[in-house]
């Protein structure tokens, strides 16, 4: 979502400070939904993606609890969530799930933070990654691919 001031005030850029947590929105009215695409684990260059699992999970409960309490007891929160996994680099057999961060520990957090999962939806992703050199590279390597994400439609629960 583009950054537009002047017809959208209610949609506000953030960049995260992990050391020092903030609640991002400026207005003092709570939030009726709030939509978090968190930085995805291992997939870019920014900070947080390339923090430790532990800390990157920490990082998620952190927020989703900030989330939490600065939202108002109706308000719903909407998490896309990507599951990691090393399928780049790694034969499929040879992956370590220990290393992985799944639906699963993103679900463990947000209900953990206080907040009830009511829906998860499976959203496609574009199949381009997976054609011509990539696909036949992956497919010689034995490599599973990601093709979805997961929306997770949460409420508070306190």
């Amino acid at each position: 979502m583009a950054d537009r001031p002047d017809t959208r005030p209610e949609i506000e850029p953030h960049m995260w400070d992990f050391k020092n947590l903030k609640w991002p929105v400026k207005v003092k009215t709570k939030p009726d939904l709030i939509i978090f695409d968190p930085p995805y684990y291992k997939s870019k260059e920014d900070y947080i993606s390339k923090l430790e699992k532990e800390e990157y999970l920490k990082f998620l409960e952190a927020f989703l609890k900030l989330a939490n309490e600065n939202s108002k007891k109706s308000t719903r929160l909407v998490m896309i969530c990507s599951d990691w996994r090393d399928f780049w680099n790694t034969p499929a057999m040879d992956e370590i799930p220990e290393k992985s961060i799944l639906i699963n520990d993103y679900a463990e957090r947000i209900e953990k933070a206080g907040w009830r999962i009511d829906d998860l939806i499976q959203a496609p992703m574009s199949p381009e990654k997976f054609q011509g050199d990539a696909a036949a590279e992956m497919e010689k390597k034995k490599i599973l691919g990601v093709t979805s994400r997961h929306v997770v439609v949460a409420r508070k629960t306190n």
